[in-house]
C-alpha cells in the first residue's frame, strides 16, 4: 500500500442515497505497515428507521435514540478518511454517495483529497461473470451449448435452480422469493411493494 485503505460499511434508514441516513458505520483502516484501525459507531439519524429497514439490520429507532448524530462525529470521521483509499462492497454505488451526502449535510466536501476506491462487489462482477452462460459454467462445468436460444436458456435455468437447490430439502417457489426478495412485491415489474401501510 502506498497509503492508508478503509474498508466500511454502513447500515441505513433506507436505500435512497438523497434522503436516507445512516444508522451504523463500521470501519477497517489498514495502515502502509499493515497495522489494523477499526472504529464502529451507531448514529442516531434524527429520522425514524422504517420497519423494513430494521427487519434487515436488527437497528431501531430506541437502540440509537441517545446515540450521536452524523453531525457531531462528522470531524472526526472525516479526519480518519482524510488521504485514505476506500474500499466495501458495493460501496461505488450506495455507500460511498450515501456517506457523501451526510458529510455535505455537515458542509464537509469528503473526498477532496486525490483518492481510489475498491468495490469489491464489481471486482467479483469481472471475475464471476453472471451472464447466463457464465453461471451455467460454473454451476455444471460445461458449456451453455447454443446460448440466446430461448429453449436452451430455459433449461440451463432450470439446471441451475436444480444445482442451487442441490441436497436441501424441499423448497416452494413461494420460500425461494421469500429468501432473495427483501420487500413483498406487489406488481410483477417489481415497481410497487407493500407495507404496513
Amino acid at each position: 500500500l502506498k497509503r492508508p485503505l478503509i474498508f466500511f460499511d454502513l447500515e441505513t434508514t433506507g436505500v435512497d442515497v438523497s434522503t436516507d441516513r445512516i444508522v451504523e458505520i463500521a470501519c477497517i483502516k489498514i495502515d502502509v505497515d499493515g497495522t489494523k484501525t477499526e472504529k464502529h459507531s451507531l448514529i442516531n439519524p434524527t429520522i425514524p428507521i422504517p420497519k423494513e429497514a430494521s427487519d434487515v439490520h436488527g437497528i431501531t429507532d430506541d437502540k440509537v435514540k441517545d446515540k450521536p448524530r452524523f453531525i457531531e462525529l462528522s470531524k472526526s470521521l472525516y479526519a480518519f478518511f482524510y488521504g485514505c483509499d476506500i474500499a466495501g462492497f458495493n460501496s461505488d454505488n450506495f455507500d460511498i454517495p450515501l456517506l457523501d451526502q451526510e458529510f455535505s449535510r455537515c458542509n464537509i466536501i469528503f473526498g477532496d483529497w486525490e483518492l481510489n476506491t475498491v468495490d469489491v462487489y464489481r471486482i467479483e462482477k469481472l471475475l464471476r461473470p453472471s451472464k447466463l452462460s457464465d453461471v451455467y459454467k460454473r454451476y455444471t462445468g460445461k458449456d451453455l451449448e447454443d446460448a440466446h436460444s430461448a429453449l436452451a436458456d430455459v433449461n440451463a435455468t432450470l439446471e441451475i435452480l436444480f444445482h442451487q437447490y442441490d441436497g436441501k430439502e424441499e423448497i416452494t417457489p413461494e420460500q425461494m422469493e421469500d429468501f432473495y426478495r427483501l420487500k413483498k412485491r406487489y406488481d410483477l415489474c417489481n415497481k410497487l411493494y407493500l407495507d404496513e401501510n
